[in-house]
């Protein structure tokens, strides 16, 4: 089954990034949302933990031209604590 859903379209280096959030088992589903275009002070590619929200997380991905809102859905929901952990791992602050 397919982990991403309609919108597909990102930039190089943050579909890489997506791309190796979705290796892990308990990621089922990741929902690509509005993408802004403004600066910031990330490196592109960067994945930022956003909220919780009920059957997973929001996380900002940041780009070389701007921000994408993504939703992922974790399966099971105990798995929540441990995917904000391999982000914050990945890119730390």
């Amino acid at each position: 089954m397919e982990k991403t859903g309609r919108h597909k379209s990102l930039d190089k280096e943050v579909k890489r990034s997506v791309q190796w959030l979705m290796r892990y088992d308990y990621i089922t589903k990741v929902v690509i949302g509005i993408s802004e275009s403004c600066r910031h002070k990330y490196a592109p590619g960067t994945l930022r933990w956003k909220s919780d929200v009920p059957g997973g997380i929001k996380i900002n991905a940041y780009s070389g031209n701007g921000v994408t809102d993504i939703f992922v859905k974790i399966d099971p929901i105990e798995k929540l604590e441990s995917v904000k952990d391999l982000i914050n791992a990945r890119f730390p602050v």
